[in-house]
């Protein structure tokens, strides 16, 4: 899924056969490749549109990429539905795309 210069890009990661909601402790790997991180937002929207989020965007962050696991409290969430990843690209001159999303339950 590629990050448009300026723009936001999501991929979906469809959640069936759990009873109840999400953990308290739900693992969210990422793989994100961007030629500068510092651009991105990036977030885990629930399937009730509830946004948790794993990283802010920071000027003085010029490394590659952004490959990392990220626990998050998503007790209050029910687990079944659509999740989405979302990557925002907040400042001009680069590009990238979204490798992959994993959730752990």
């Amino acid at each position: 899924m590629t990050i448009p210069d300026l723009g936001t890009a999501s991929a979906n990661v469809v959640v069936s056969g759990i009873s109840g909601n999400a953990p308290s402790a739900l693992s969210v790997s990422v793989d994100i490749r961007h030629t500068y991180r510092g651009d991105l937002v990036v977030d885990l929207v629930a399937p009730n549109g509830t946004a948790f989020r794993l990283k802010n965007s920071s000027s003085s962050d010029s490394a590659d990429n952004v490959i990392a696991t990220y626990t998050v409290n998503a007790s209050a969430v029910a687990a079944n539905g659509t999740w989405k990843l979302r990557a925002q690209d907040v400042y001009s001159g680069d590009t990238g795309y979204i490798a992959s999303a994993k959730l752990t339950f």
